[in-house]
């Protein structure tokens, strides 16, 4: 067994780490009533040092459906999609179009048509909601984020309308509706922890060339403002291991720590004992009993994107698909490293903690799932005919 290596407090000082038990808004309990087997264990010999989902068909890749190219209405599979400038198929035109034409249509499309719907009430709702004015990176990924935490991936179906249309739905198609019904229409139960950082700038490493508005650092007073510091480390090493280690669940981890939003289904972490570190008399005075510094990666479903020749010539396989990619090349996963200090107790409860890397997620966030699929701000009840899991 390797000893731990003993790191002077004061060394640390001079870095970002802070001493900190988590506030009202940090609280890991908050969690607790959406896990679905044990509550928050707060007790580090309790927390498995790494896991992921027992069930592979959760936590899968998909497209956000960027705003600017018309959400769910975007004719992704289509050779020459021209967002927003579509015509819109009759009733008459539809019934003596081939199945792969049918197949070229947006996922707000095919759920208007399989619903008998010629009027394309989703479709229409969902172009009048988004401009090609919107920002890169403004889209559903919030939704996609729950849905893929909550259902098992989509397979892809066939669903035969009123009129005989027999209207083809692929896995991202179907995955796409899940994703906007989630964002518009779900009413689980919401849990967060942390507050939104609007501070204006990315962490260093992180910018996105040629695409973030702002890929500086914002400055040392913003980045130490409250909502932009936390989530407090000891709450988010909790929230990890009893939701992944202990519950086999997934939860969202908004990764982006400052103003813009990356919402992302986590689906494993492993984290790694670095050392001890010494106590301050503060320390001591705040009930800490112990101090441990550990690194941890974790791991979150990656968005997938057009097909590109360009990707494909790399070799990238994350395409959005008509074809599920549970257990392809095609399901895809990043990871953020972070670095940290957990605060125990005298019983080896976590009780705070404090960040070392600047990467920190700015919130972590879940929304129970709805016992059925319903109308809401966009019309999705159909759903709940359409939606079929694949199985191993």
């Amino acid at each position: 067994m390797n000893k731990l290596v003993i790191i002077a407090s004061m060394a640390l000082i001079g870095n970002t780490a802070l001493a900190a038990k988590w506030n009202r808004s940090n609280n890991p309990d908050y969690f607790n009533p959406i896990a679905k087997n044990k509550m928050m264990t707060k007790s580090l010999a309790d927390l498995p040092m790494a896991a992921k989902l027992q069930d592979d068909r959760f936590g899968w890749s998909e497209s956000f459906w960027p705003s600017r190219k018309g959400g769910i209405a975007f004719r992704w599979n289509h050779p020459n999609p021209e967002p927003f400038k579509y015509k819109l198929h009759t009733k008459e035109e539809l019934l003596k179009m081939t199945q792969a034409e049918l197949d070229v249509l947006s996922p707000a499309e095919l759920y208007d048509i399989s619903q008998g719907d010629y009027n394309y009430t989703l479709t229409r709702k969902v172009l009048s909601m988004y401009s090609p004015t919107d920002l890169w990176w403004e889209g559903i990924c919030d939704g996609w984020a729950t849905a893929a935490n909550n259902y098992a991936e989509p397979n892809k179906t066939v669903i035969t309308n009123k009129d005989g249309i027999n209207v083809p739905f692929g896995a991202s198609d179907v995955k796409a509706l899940i994703a906007m019904h989630d964002t518009h229409n779900s009413k689980g139960l919401y849990v967060r922890v942390g507050d939104r950082c609007k501070a204006k700038g990315k962490v260093e490493g992180e910018a996105i060339p040629d695409a973030d508005t702002h890929p500086l650092p914002p400055s040392k007073r913003e980045a130490s403002k409250p909502a932009c510091e936390d989530v407090n480390a000891g709450a988010f090493h909790i929230i990890l291991g009893s939701m992944i280690g202990v519950n086999s669940q997934g939860f969202v981890a908004e990764v982006d720590r400052y103003n813009d939003i990356w919402n992302q289904p986590v689906t494993g972490y492993e984290s790694t004992m670095v050392g001890e570190v010494a106590l301050t008399p503060r320390d001591v005075k705040n009930g800490i009993d112990r101090k441990v510094q550990l690194k941890t990666v974790m791991t979150y479903a990656e968005e997938l994107v057009l097909y590109n020749p360009k990707y494909a010539a790399e070799g990238y396989l994350g395409f959005i698909s008509k074809e599920p990619v549970t257990g392809t090349p095609a399901q895809t996963f990043a990871s953020r490293n972070y670095e940290y200090i957990l605060e125990l107790n005298k019983a080896g409860e976590i009780i705070g903690g404090e960040w070392i890397t600047e990467s920190r997620p700015d919130m972590l966030w879940m929304k129970a799932r709805d016992p059925k699929f319903m109308n809401g701000k966009v019309p999705l009840a159909g759903l709940n005919q359409i939606y079929s899991p694949v199985t191993h």
